[in-house]
């Protein structure tokens, strides 16, 4: 082989070489353009599910307060109410419940309280009467004091949406109507978009919040208050490291990303954490059927499959 043979074939090899090389980099290139253009639609959705989630809680908060504004003015509860009609008053409450539910398609509860803030009638219970709630329900101490309705995110015996509305006469407060909604309308709301909802309460709320203490526990820190869950994306929210949340933000788990905010109160307490999530890097449909209850949880806080 002569000078000129060898020369061309370590051109060729040279030539093969360099061809590897750029192959290797366009690739590499690709899949990194891929990735973070990836990345950008997955924070793009996350912001998307947090502004989504944030409007829509808005909207069931001033819905409920709207409902209990109109109750406290209602002239036919009124009249029922001053002139200590319980039954009366009871009767028409569930009237206007039953009413307002099947054109709204809301869910939600009633408490009337009397001027020491002692439960006058629940929509619920209507042997429930005269049990004082001021020492735990600061939201009905504000309502008393200022006069003005409030709406929140309150602990009871569940976490809610509460809306209160004074009920005055010639400017003197005789007492308040409270309008209670859960989250259930906001879930369903979120799943027809392709989210999933999970609603975390702070364990120490649990000497109060009676009602959810056998939900599921995660990290032994948060319940889970919402009563439908997706159990499969639930699960990874339980493996996701959940000690040091901020007041809003993202974290991913497997396959899923989760989207959060911090739930307070009106005293702008830490009560807990909204979690919205999605599959992969785009919103996808969480079927119905992967969906549990609360009510499917034994005493030790463990799903039964």
């Amino acid at each position: 082989m002569n000078l000129f043979d060898r020369l061309i074939g370590k051109i060729d090899k040279i030539v093969f070489i360099f061809t590897v090389l750029v192959l290797s980099f366009s690739f590499y290139f690709v899949y990194t353009l891929q990735q973070s253009y990836s990345q950008k639609e997955t924070l793009q959705s996350l912001d998307n599910a947090l502004y989504l989630t944030r409007n829509l809680l808005e909207e069931e908060q001033q819905h409920a307060l709207s409902l209990s504004l109109l109750l406290a003015q209602d002239k036919t509860f009124l009249e029922a109410f001053y002139n200590n009609e319980r039954k009366k008053a009871f009767e028409i409450i569930e009237q206007k419940i039953e009413s307002l539910q099947r054109l709204q398609g809301y869910n939600f509860e009633v408490q009337v309280h009397d001027k020491n803030l002692h439960t006058y009638l629940r929509s619920w219970d209507y042997s429930v009467k005269n049990v004082p709630l001021a020492s735990f329900r600061k939201g009905l101490v504000f309502v008393k004091e200022y006069k003005k309705p409030l709406v929140s995110l309150e602990v009871g015996k569940r976490l809610n949406i509460k809306a209160i509305s004074p009920i005055l006469k010639n400017g003197s407060f005789e007492g308040s109507i409270e309008v209670i909604e859960n989250f259930e309308h906001l879930r369903k709301a979120l799943a027809e978009h392709g989210y999933a909802l999970f609603i975390l309460l702070n364990k120490k709320y649990l000497n109060i919040a009676t009602r959810v203490q056998h939900n599921p526990l995660i990290l032994n820190k948060f319940v889970l208050v919402n009563k439908s869950y997706d159990k499969h994306s639930f699960e990874s929210l339980k493996k996701s490291n959940l000690q040091n949340l901020q007041s809003s933000g993202y974290f991913t788990q497997d396959k899923y990303a989760f989207a959060y905010f911090s739930i307070k109160n009106f005293l702008n307490q830490n009560l807990g954490y909204f979690v919205v999530v999605f599959e992969n890097s785009a919103p996808l449909m969480l079927q119905t059927h992967d969906e549990v209850t609360t009510e499917e949880v034994n005493s030790s806080g463990v799903i039964i499959q």
